[in-house]
């Protein structure tokens, strides 16, 4: 069961449909985390574009939650769309460690979200397959 959690008006997250497959967009802000499949039943992969702050993650926390599910042991979270992460995407990042299944984040990523990574020191803590170059 996904426990529910208390939001404004303006950070509300839609679940949208692009290109056939389920996408979460906040109301407000330039985020967007769509499921695609990977070939592998047991595999997710999530896409992520846009600018992640905390009027906009909550659009990554409904996706996470969709996808914790008994079928799905692993989740990919493709960060090379995103142009700008704060520190509430490191916070949502570090808290997928405590969901069920493995999350992996995949790369490349940009300038700005390296080095987010590496301040962080999320870069040693979490399971990253990063291709390092913008």
């Amino acid at each position: 069961m996904i426990p529910d959690r208390p939001h404004d008006d303006w950070t509300h997250t839609r679940l949208h449909l692009v290109d056939g497959a389920p996408a979460w967009r906040p109301t407000r802000g330039d985020a967007l985390v769509r499921y695609t499949s990977c070939g592998r039943p047991t595999t997710a992969l999530l896409l992520l574009s846009g600018d992640f702050d905390a009027d906009t993650v909550p659009c990554l926390r409904e996706a996470l939650d969709a996808v914790r599910t008994p079928q799905i042991e692993l989740v990919l979270l493709d960060l090379a769309g995103v142009r700008f992460g704060d520190s509430a995407l490191v916070h949502e990042l570090t808290d997928a460690r405590c969901r069920p299944q493995r999350h992996v984040l995949m790369g490349p990523v940009t300038r700005q979200v390296a080095l987010l990574l590496d301040v962080t020191d999320t870069r040693y803590t979490l399971d990253i397959a990063l291709d390092d170059a913008p």
